[in-house]
């Protein structure tokens, strides 16, 4: 059995931190026990793997956790850059779903079946729905949730795989070709990526929208 033992900040109810001491026990084939200050704390199916956390960017989810409907104290962070078991360097998506963990379950789960597992209502999420985030030195993953980050990306690009990840699924969602300007309202950091990616769409494409 693998055991780590750490300690993290923990966001609070009042926007502030707080360390606490955690332990992961189990494996990826038989599952994992997490206890927090001792107690049990989450209990998760075979699926998982242990990922040591190496760089995590700090999302405006992180900034106002507190007004999320999730359970706190947590350990928040979710753009994050780890090492496998390997030592390779891999990104996470952060939706831990029937389907992400390879459990018989995504057959009979509606959202999982239909190619949409970031809608399964039983998925936990990464540093904002009780599973532990990036600002830990350890994380746990969906197997099926880690995707290796090329050698040729250095780590301060790798770090924005997730929310530019976030950015490529939000063109996704518009039908470009009949398209000649594309607005993006609001120039911050998702919207800086989104314009990011519609460049790229356009170039993969051949569009000629602007």
């Amino acid at each position: 059995m693998n055991v780590q033992d750490f300690s993290a900040l923990e966001y609070r109810k009042d926007a502030s931190f707080q360390q606490a001491s955690y332990r992961y026990e189990g494996e990826a084939e038989t599952g994992w026990r997490i206890l927090r200050e001792g107690r049990e704390h989450l209990v998760l199916p075979e699926g998982y793997r242990l990922l040591k956390s190496t760089r995590c960017g700090v999302c405006s989810t992180d900034l106002t956790r507190h007004n999320l409907p999730f359970p706190l104290p947590q350990i928040t962070g979710h753009e994050v850059i780890a090492e496998d078991e390997s030592g390779r360097t891999v990104a996470a998506e952060i939706n831990a779903s029937h389907h992400a963990t390879g459990s018989p379950l995504a057959e009979a789960c509606m959202f999982c079946r239909q190619g949409l597992p970031t809608h399964c209502p039983d998925r936990l999420t990464l540093g904002i729905d009780r599973l532990p985030g990036g600002f830990a030195p350890w994380i746990l993953v969906p197997e099926h949730n880690v995707v290796e980050v090329p050698t040729s990306v250095g780590s301060d690009v790798s770090v924005l795989t997730e929310p530019f990840a976030a950015a490529v699924h939000a063109t996704e969602q518009t039908d470009l070709d009949s398209l000649e300007r594309v607005a993006v309202l609001g120039a911050g950091r998702l919207g800086l990526l989104i314009v990011a990616a519609l460049n790229g769409r356009r170039e993969k494409m051949g569009g000629t929208f602007s």
